[in-house]
Order: structure tokens, then sequence, then C-alpha cells
């Protein structure tokens, strides 16, 4: 971008058998300085699908973008659904690397297309919302182009800012969205990419017979799973009242209690089929081919359109952590976090820190609503939540602060789900249950390290695949059929005991990077109010002392 030029390269014989998250770790490693500042010049920020990207397989078309963070000043992946990655798959484009930092403050388009990739001016797009900016680009380049887009709070550089992907409805609900990508593309004066496939097929697999046989396989494995069933009719937010009721590991009022008293309001059976009988709709695929159709297509009261992505950390951290019951005000929040482009999960937190700090109460969904908007705008105020939670402490003296290296802690409370709370430690792209979380309490703290450890190498392989976490993982589907997945589209004789060396180094290449940009083993903690503050009404407290957190890395 400093030179406004692209250059189309061959991939390097190192790249060759990695995507997705593995390529973007192994890039930033050897391209990026651990040190640089997340919105200079020398900050990359790279866009991969996975290995199995453009294939016929199944919710394979996850797409990785992987930069340091302005977040936490470490190695980032943020992962998304929607149209891109399976069609960057299909133009042979293993990844999409944004470098450098133009002189003036002009905005551009990046078109990609089976010919190449072409800079174009984009300062019509100046200030625009995501929603407006998808109009705009389908108008000119056609409705079925897939774009990754940014909001004003991206063009100013706001550290918990989004990169929005579009949907198969061409709606840019799907969210790169932890960590800050927005900011770095916006950094990089990109406002959109354009990725038109048009001319492109599906990459044929290498064994068709096994590939024949894989994709049966997977199928009726999907239409007999109960968890698959059950997420198609209710999606996501369908668990909400059980991971309340039961399990008790819901983030309640700045993650001050585990069980929300009007769960069944934003989440479960009951909320579901409030919604659905309201004119919205469930069990909607975000990519091509995908037999889980965890997505939705969200209505107001009047029938008109919302968001096509409520999911349970949306209606956890906007609604039970924020004390709000209103189904309706969390869909409002979050269609304003789409079009702005903001991290739900982040903007949750940001806001029951506000609310600590005597700026809203808690339940008040109106102020919520009013404090999204500041954001969006830009105000003194909004410049100030939109650096995200642990900024926004730091500058209303609050001590009590849900975030790891950065970043906002999920919709998972660590004092019940302890092996989660291992993951949100260990992970060096700071508190992410997409890095490997798991629902139930283990008994004892090795058995919690023990759990992420394999659940964190397991989800760094699905990322590098390009698959998504939820049709495969959430489902337990085997990974040894996971490995032949790959052996029969890549033509590949991998064991899951090789696979399962890719994500370890996956891992220690992201753990090489931060430790390279000055990070200390203090920061794989969680905040102190988890180990001292017992959750009620399980009254768990986060039980794995710093010594087991130490011994994850012993592989």
């Amino acid at each position: 971008m400093t030179t406004l030029k692209v250059a189309v390269e061959d991939s390097p014989p190192e790249y060759e058998w990695l995507g997705g998250r593995g390529l973007t770790a192994r890039i930033l490693n050897r391209e990026v300085s651990p040190t640089c500042h997340p919105l200079g010049k020398h900050n990359k920020i790279i866009f991969a699908p996975g290995l199995l990207a453009g294939s016929r397989f199944s919710a394979s078309g996850r797409l990785s973008a992987g930069f340091k963070s302005p977040l936490t000043q470490g190695i980032k992946e943020s992962n998304v659904g929607g149209t891109a990655g399976e069609k960057l798959g299909r133009l042979g484009v293993k990844a999409i690397i944004l470098e450098g930092q133009p002189d003036d403050t002009k905005l551009y388009v990046i078109k990609v297309t089976k010919d190449g990739a072409t800079i174009l001016p984009a300062d019509n797009l100046t200030g625009l919302v995501n929603y407006a900016v998808a109009k705009e680009l389908k108008t000119v380049h056609g409705e079925n182009v897939s774009l990754l887009t940014i909001g004003p709070p991206g063009e100013r550089k706001a550290s918990m800012a989004t990169v929005a992907c579009t949907d198969m409805d061409g709606m840019p609900s799907r969210h790169l969205g932890r960590g800050g990508p927005g900011a770095v593309m916006g950094c990089k004066r990109v406002k959109a990419i354009v990725i038109d496939d048009t001319g492109a097929k599906p990459i044929a697999a290498r064994r068709e017979a096994a590939f024949k046989a894989l994709v049966k396989d997977y199928a009726t494995f999907m239409d007999e799973n109960k968890g698959a069933n059950l997420v198609r009719a209710y999606g996501q937010m369908g668990g909400l009242t059980w991971i309340s009721g039961r399990n008790h590991s819901l983030p309640v009022r700045n993650f001050t209690s585990g069980a929300f008293e009007e769960a069944n309001k934003i989440g479960g059976k009951e909320t579901i089929e409030y919604l659905t009988g309201q004119g919205s709709q469930w069990g909607i695929a975000c990519m091509p081919g995908c037999l889980q159709c965890c997505s939705n297509i969200v209505r107001d009261k009047e029938g008109k359109y919302l968001t096509s992505a409520l999911e349970y950390e949306t209606a956890a951290m906007l609604g039970a952590n924020l004390g709000i019951d209103d189904i309706y005000a969390i869909s409002a929040m979050s269609r304003l976090d789409d079009d702005y482009g903001l991290d739900d999960i982040e903007m949750g937190a940001t806001l029951g820190v506000t609310a600590d700090a005597g700026m809203m109460s808690f339940g008040d969904s109106a102020r919520a609503i009013a404090l999204v908007n500041e954001i969006g705008q830009g105000t003194i105020l909004g410049r100030i939540l939109g650096e995200g939670a642990a900024v926004t402490a730091r500058a209303f003296g609050i001590s009590r602060v849900p975030v790891v290296k950065g970043q906002a802690v999920p919709a998972h409370d660590p004092r019940v789900e302890n092996a989660t709370g291992v993951t949100y430690c260990t992970s060096p792209m700071g508190a992410d249950h997409t890095a490997g979380d798991i629902l139930f309490r283990q008994s004892t703290p090795a058995e919690a390290v023990k759990a992420s450890k394999q659940a964190q190498i397991n989800v760094a392989i699905v990322d590098c695949l390009g698959l998504c976490l939820n049709a495969f993982m959430d489902r337990a589907y085997p990974m040894e059929k996971v490995t032949e997945m790959v052996n029969a589209q890549c033509g590949l004789d991998l064991s899951y005991e090789s696979l399962q060396e890719i994500g370890k180094a996956v891992l220690k290449e992201e753990r090489a990077f931060n430790l390279n940009a000055g990070f200390a083993p203090s920061a794989d903690r969680l905040p102190e109010f988890f180990r001292e503050e017992p959750s009620p009404p399980s009254d768990a407290v986060f039980d794995v002392p710093d010594s087991e957190i130490g011994s994850f890395w012993d592989f």
C-alpha cells in the first residue's frame, strides 16, 4: 500500500501444505517484526483461506486473518465464515497480504479475480457503514462478489474494529471480529476487498473415490447427530438457557454471576420459537454447502431485516452481561456492530466495565445503544470505548476488568469452565473461546490443562484446514476422519499424529512471536477476581495454579 502496487507471487515451497491460521502464523513470524507498532507501516494483515478451501467438502470455507493485534500487542488470528474463503480457494489464492501504508489519507478498494488483483480508489466510500458499502460495491461489481469491508471505526483505527464479510445473501454480517483486524486494515487505508470468482470452479479431489465416500459419511453423521440437529433448529443461542441454568457459566452483569434470571428471554428454545413466530428464520447456512446451518435471519417486530448472525456470544455479552433481557434491543445492538464493524464480545465486556464505572446502569438498553453509537460516530467518549475493555477500565479507574492479554474474556466463565480458563491464559491470542473451549468443568487442574492442550491442538488443525469448529469439533466428528479428508483432497498420506504435530507447531510459532514481542509468563494469567470471587450459584473459582498453567507448553 506504500507504492499502491500489486505483486502476484507463487507460494514458496515451505508454505505448500500450510493454509489458514498456520500460514498466517508462519508469514507473520518470517516477515513482521514482533516489536513493530500494530498500526504502523511494518505490520501486515494476511487473509488466508484454509487448505481445503474451494473443495466440495462441507463447511470448508472459513477464512483466517493474521496480524499483530492493537488489542493484545501480540499475534492474532481471527476467523470468519461467509463466502470469501471459498471464493479465494476456487481462485487458487493462498493468501492476500496487505503491507505498507500510503502517505495520503485516501481510501482504496482491492479487487481480486481470476486474472489477478487491482487497487482502485474508494474515497466515495469514506465514512460509510458496512451495509452501505456492500450496497455500493455490489452495484459496481455485481451481486455475486464476496466482500471484506470496514466501517468508520476501522477507518479511525479503533482497536475493537472488525472486518465484515458478506454471507450467502450478500449481507456484511459475518465478522473477522477479534483482536482489531479492522483497525489494521484501516491503517493500510483499505476500505474493502472485492472477491470475484467468476470463471473459477471447485478444486477437484486428488482421490475422487475416497472423497465421495467421505462426503457421504459426513452427511450421514450430521443427519444422525443429535447435537447437529438441535443446533440446526435453535442455533448457538439455543444453548444459552442450559449454560445459564445448568452449567452456570454465563457472564451476567460484568461476570458477577453465572446464571441470568431472564435467560429464557434472550436464548433457548422459547426465545427462538418466539422470534421465528415473528418472521425470523433459523437453520440458515453462512457458507455454501454447510450441513450444520447454525445461522439465522433476524427481523424486527415489523418484519424488517436486522441481522443474519445473532449468536450465543452476542446474546450473552450484549444481553446477560449487561443485565439486558430485551432480545430486540440485543439484536439492534448487534446490527449496529455489523454496520459500524465492531466486535460483539469486546463491546459487551467494554459496556460491562462502563456500567461499573457508573456511566450506564445494568439493564438500560437505551443507554447501551447510545454508547454503541458514540463509538460508531467517533465522539471523544466513543474513541475511548472503541479501544476496548482494558483501555476503558484504565481510563475510568476500574480494576475489575475481564481481559487476558488486553482482549476481552468471551461468554464462558473460566471459574466454572476451568479448562476454557486455561485456554484463555495460554492461547497466544488472548482470551478467545474459539482457541479451544471446554464446557464441562474438569475434576483437577492437571485435567484442565490436559483438556485445554488437546482442544487447542485440534482447533489449530481445523483452523489451518479452513473447517468450521461448530460443524466438526463441536459435533465431535472424529479427527481421524478429518485426516482422511485432507488426504483425499490433497493426495497426501498423513496420519492424525502428523496432523497433531502440525497443530503443535502452529501454537509454538504463535507463542514464539509473542515471546519475541516481549511477553512474559505473567501474561498467561487470568484477572485476579476470577480466582478470588466465587461465581454464584455454583460458587466456583478458577482453580488452576500458575505452576500448572506453566506446564502447558511441555510438548
